[in-house]
């Protein structure tokens, strides 16, 4: 079952960050005319959530309309922004105030006195990306802590050989996060169900979550989309049972047994293999195990935090 559609309504953004994957893709924002369509779509499907990214989604200029019509049918919509265009988000978040509705500020570098504003008033939940080198500032972790807002420290994507060497094994990662949890409670890591968390399928792309580009095309995932290999459909052209039912699906949806041959990894009975986006990226094999942790040989590096 469908659980919540990753919906990119546009590639338009006002930074070209390294670590961002849709910093190449380009093309036309979604049609506000299908708004109602697509909701539609999501209501007669029972998909109770939608994953607003980008791009950056506040230069998307039918976002309020997108988020009425979503809400208003009982639709939990969660939003990533960059953080960058303070003075769009608080006159939105003064203009509206929709139920089921959370913001997400990306933080990778220090933030201005204004966002930090603006999130401790709204309650906006953080998210940084989590590399060995990557911006994890002590100032902010205190304040998150003293704001009681919630810290998401996300697993770095590692889908070319120089972020391999940036990001970490997951078992490391977990050890990290649970490190900072003792001082930052409010810490909470974010992964892929590829690792952990998982029930009975290899990874949570197209079995509990889809990708759609604004163009209404749908992908497994986000880390696969623009990939013609991986193109299930069209939402509006293809039902969205055609869609699930894709032989592309198979590897998805399948398991049989973790291909780790770290045994005495503390999570391998429950470890999954990992993302199986990284796993083709890296060997060009679905049922491969995530590189990260079989491949990567980058050192430590603790100095940010």
């Amino acid at each position: 079952m469908i659980n919540y559609i990753q919906f990119f309504p546009t590639f338009r953004c006002n930074r070209k960050c390294k670590s961002c994957f849709s910093r190449d893709f380009k093309g036309e924002d979604f049609p506000s005319e299908k708004i109602d369509a697509l909701v539609d779509i999501l209501v007669k499907n029972k998909i109770p959530s939608l994953d607003i990214l980008g791009g950056e989604p506040f230069l998307y200029e039918a976002l309020d309309r997108l988020i009425s019509s979503a809400t208003s049918n009982s639709i939990e919509v969660t939003l990533s922004t960059n953080g960058t265009l303070t003075g769009s988000i608080k006159k939105f978040l003064e203009c509206y105030n929709f139920r089921n509705f959370k913001i997400g500020v990306s933080i990778n570098e220090p933030p201005s006195e204004e966002l930090l504003k603006i999130i401790a008033e709204h309650r906006i939940w953080i998210k940084t990306l989590f590399s060995r080198e990557a911006f994890l500032d002590r100032k902010v972790l205190e304040f998150a802590k003293k704001s009681s807002i919630d810290y998401y420290l996300i697993y770095m994507d590692a889908l070319s050989e120089a972020e391999l060497s940036q990001s970490m094994p997951f078992y490391e990662f977990m050890e990290k996060v649970e490190n900072l949890r003792e001082t930052f409670p409010n810490i909470k890591p974010v992964y892929c169900k590829g690792f952990i968390g998982g029930e009975k399928y290899r990874c949570p792309a197209g079995t509990e979550k889809i990708t759609l580009f604004p163009d209404g095309s749908v992908y497994p995932c986000y880390l696969l989309a623009g990939k013609k290999d991986f193109l299930l459909g069209n939402i509006f052209s293809n039902h969205l049972s055609e869609i699930l039912s894709s032989p592309i699906m198979d590897v998805f949806r399948s398991f049989q047994r973790n291909q780790c041959k770290k045994e005495d990894c503390k999570f391998y009975k429950h470890c999954r293999g990992g993302c199986v986006a990284h796993s083709f990226a890296h060997l060009g094999n679905l049922q491969g195990v995530d590189p990260r942790c079989n491949m990567n040989k980058g050192g430590s590096n603790d100095k940010n935090y």
